[in-house]
């Protein structure tokens, strides 16, 4: 493990310099539209793509298309994915069309049956079920050239809405693309659900007034999908996370509310982390466990009952999904090879819904990327997940002859292959791998921002960092290291789990907390000389604020 410091602060720098400092090392030129970004309501979809002229005619020509199948009662399904960002987005696009008076029906495909994305069986039910005049994706679609073909020849027409990596060509069959990947699924879904209301909105002033779910509720599912899908949260990705999660507060959605009150996160200021790690899981579990349309049910919902029997079932769902995770990456650790520069592992007894999962666990543990697979459908379903400067999907995409299909981005993966064919596949990308990747990628890195004496460690330099956020990919939450005593060590939370650290510098003290550190901080010891690598936080009890900090690691000075 190496430790890099980007910037080390003397004791005379205030705490406007330090956070100065932090923005300008995070490559940001434009502070004040940072500080201070535009509104997603004042963004257009058009700025999203470069060449304006064809971007307005084909919007003028799928706005001609929609007023034409609402004046013949056509059919419209929105066919979204089944995880968060996929049923967030599905959500918006889906409920803005239903309260503009479209004939519309969701669809969210099993993820046994019919599994991501576009496929011949998902079709054909909704041809079945529906008999559509146009099919609206939601976060898939950019790569399912020969399924936007299949649905073209039964006479179906598509929109793609997407953002994840593309081939080389846009699938020449669908109708139209609008396609970006400087927003998550769900904030493509949202910005061409609000340009389509703003658009049919300038024709028919009758039509009902849906302003303020664009303001709030919809850019709260947009900020859902945006962060749960790992997008950096820079310039719009930013507007979308920074608004979206203020707008949590004001939301008229009965199951978003019922989420943070089964949660217990009514009445808080909504941030990242509860997103990524409390709200987000309890909406993706429905397609890994169950079906994804339970989550788009809860999400748009508005009955309060069937939101609260919802929220709480997802909440129940979500813990077995994490006892089953636990399970699965343990059985997975009995067959990594440590040595390897890329662990791919296998078994028929994995549910498919967690591999994506067990990869990020294993990735995590090992620093590597991992391939995570079992049987599925008559098929064998892999998850990828990849470490910093690795392309997992370009990497597959390399050994595309030995697998049926292949979709992602740089960090994570997903893709099918015939069991047949995974041993050849192990070895393939065993051998790739071992010739293509470097060990340095295999290195985990520590960043930290700024080391700096304890003795600038303040409650206002904590409340300044506040203006930085959102904090997620491409805007972390800044990291300090400090050194110090450790005064005094005491273990916390219902099992022991956590530890509780006071660090002294001279007559200087900050209280810090060591989540899940319990087993890690065996070796820390009162009078212990310290290297602590933290965030700061500003907490909160009873009406007192003070400044805390959150350990990520601690290293014994020898």
């Amino acid at each position: 493990m190496n430790i890099h410091i980007k910037r080390t602060i003397g004791e005379k720098e205030t705490d406007e310099q330090i956070i100065a400092h932090l923005i300008k090392d995070r490559g940001i030129k434009d502070v004040v539209s940072f500080l201070a970004p535009r509104h997603p309501t004042e963004i257009a979809l058009g700025s999203f793509f470069e060449d304006k002229k064809t971007f307005q005619k084909n919007w003028t020509k799928f706005i001609i298309l929609l007023k034409k199948i609402k004046k013949d009662s056509a059919m419209i399904v929105v066919y979204m994915d089944y995880d968060a960002d996929g049923i967030t987005g599905g959500a918006v696009m889906w409920e803005t069309l239903h309260k503009l008076g479209f004939k519309v029906m969701p669809f969210v495909p099993d993820r046994k049956l019919e599994g991501y994305g576009f496929s011949e069986k998902g079709i054909d039910r909704v041809r079945k079920e529906f008999n559509p005049a146009l099919i609206i994706s939601v976060d898939h679609g950019i790569v399912a050239h020969e399924k936007i073909t299949y649905a073209k020849k039964l006479g179906i027409q598509i929109v793609v809405t997407d953002h994840h990596q593309k081939k080389k060509t846009e699938p020449e069959d669908a109708l139209l693309v609008f396609h970006t990947d400087k927003l998550s699924g769900s904030g493509v879904a949202y910005f061409v659900a609000k340009e389509i209301y703003n658009s049919l909105k300038k024709s028919d002033d009758k039509l009902l007034d849906l302003s303020f779910q664009f303001t709030n509720d919809y850019l709260s599912l947009a900020s859902i999908g945006t962060i749960a899908d790992l997008v950096p949260l820079v310039n719009e990705s930013r507007s979308v996370a920074k608004y979206g999660l203020e707008a949590f507060s004001k939301t008229k959605k009965a199951g978003l509310r019922e989420i943070l009150v089964e949660a217990r996160l009514d009445n808080k200021k909504i941030s990242t982390y509860d997103v990524g790690y409390i709200i987000a899981p309890r909406i993706n579990v429905f397609g890994r466990l169950e079906h994804g349309l339970e989550a788009l049910r809860l999400l748009c919902t508005g009955s309060p009952k069937q939101a609260h029997e919802l929220a709480s079932r997802g909440g129940k769902i979500n813990k077995n999904r994490q006892d089953i995770v636990e399970t699965s990456v343990q059985q997975a650790i009995e067959q990594v090879d440590s040595s390897s520069k890329i662990i791919i592992v296998y078994s028929d007894q994995w549910e498919e819904g967690v591999i994506g999962l067990i990869a990020s666990k294993l990735m995590n543990l090992y620093y590597r990327p991992v391939i995570v697979m079992t049987q599925s459908d008559g098929f064998v379903k892999g998850s990828a997940r990849s470490v910093s400067g690795i392309n997992i999907t370009a990497f597959l995409r390399d050994l595309q002859n030995l697998l049926i299909d292949v979709g992602g981005h740089a960090a994570a993966a997903g893709f099918s292959i015939a069991a047949a064919q995974v041993d050849e596949f192990t070895k393939k990308a065993q051998q790739k791998a071992q010739k293509e990747i470097k060990k340095a990628l295999l290195v985990k890195k520590i960043h930290a921002d700024v080391a700096l004496p304890l003795k600038k460690v303040s409650l206002n330099l904590a409340k300044k960092i506040l203006s930085l956020e959102p904090f997620g990919i491409g805007n972390p939450t800044p990291t300090f290291l400090s050194q110090g005593i450790i005064q005094d060590i005491v273990s916390v939370g219902k099992d022991g789990s956590h530890i509780k650290l006071l660090l002294r510098d001279e007559d200087i003290f900050l209280e810090l907390i060591y989540f899940r550190g319990a087993e890690e901080a065996k070796k820390l010891k009162r009078g212990a000389a310290v290297k602590i690598l933290y965030n700061l936080q500003v907490d909160e009890w009873n009406g007192k604020e003070k400044v805390k900090g959150i350990v990520k690691y601690a290293i014994i000075v020898t």
